[in-house]
């Protein structure tokens, strides 16, 4: 059920018509599970002691649209001008995840801006 609602983007009355089960059962599976995935997962210290010993690792993100009402406003983004959530990922260069961060936008103007910290960046290229 986790799954369905995480890759294919299935809202909570799809998954209970789906599976059989309330709304609300439905809810509390998913959210259970997202909680017991995101205590398993790296912290951003340990994601970057693992991509400090890979000859090169990749960071990029990306706003992924999402529906909100004018409200939420740590939701919009004024280059995008629409709502979304921050997407940044960290990968080897075969495509393995090493870490993962999701969110609200950061306010203000960030430009190339990076959710790591400026000692834990290296240069993007050396010229030897």
């Amino acid at each position: 059920m986790t799954l369905d609602h995480l890759r294919c983007g299935h809202t909570f009355a799809q998954l209970a018509a789906g599976f059989g089960v309330g709304v609300a059962t439905a809810h509390r599976y998913v959210t259970e599970a997202v909680d017991v995935l995101a205590v398993l997962a790296p912290t951003l210290q340990q994601a970057m002691a693992v991509a400090a010993r890979k000859a090169l690792a990749i960071l990029d993100g990306t706003l992924l649209p999402i529906d909100r009402i004018a409200a939420d406003r740590p939701y919009y983004s004024g280059k995008h001008r629409k709502h979304g959530m921050n997407v940044q990922v960290l990968t080897d260069p075969f495509g393995k995840l090493i870490w993962a961060f999701a969110g609200p936008g950061r306010r203000g103007p960030r430009h190339q801006g990076s959710p790591l910290p400026r000692a834990a960046r290296r240069p993007q290229h050396r010229r030897c």
